[in-house]
Order: C-alpha cells, then sequence, then structure tokens
C-alpha cells in the first residue's frame, strides 16, 4: 500500500511538468526521490540484508 505514493508523487510531478510549473515539480519530484531512497534503504536492510 506504502508503495503507491512514489508512483502518485511521480505522475503529479509529470503533471506539473507538463503544465510548465517546473519548480512545483522539481519539489514534488525531489519527494519521490526521497520516498525510494528511505523505502530501499530500509528494504535493503530489513529484507536483502545489505549494508549501507
Amino acid at each position: 500500500m506504502y508503495m503507491f505514493l512514489p508512483f502518485l508523487t511521480a505522475f503529479i510531478g509529470l503533471i506539473l511538468v507538463w503544465f510548465e510549473k517546473r519548480i512545483a515539480a522539481l519539489f514534488v519530484l525531489a519527494i519521490t526521490v526521497g520516498i525510494l531512497m528511505v523505502w530501499f534503504r530500509f528494504h535493503a536492510n530489513s529484507h536483502l540484508n545489505i549494508s549501507l
């Protein structure tokens, strides 16, 4: 369920790019990247046993 959030924020960011709201789009896409980084760090530590 929680992995739906990065897809939603990426979609919102792409819509903002389409409507030429560049600063807002960069902010939303940065949030997307941040969510994915936090998720990957948690997933790699707990499920894949990779120490980052």
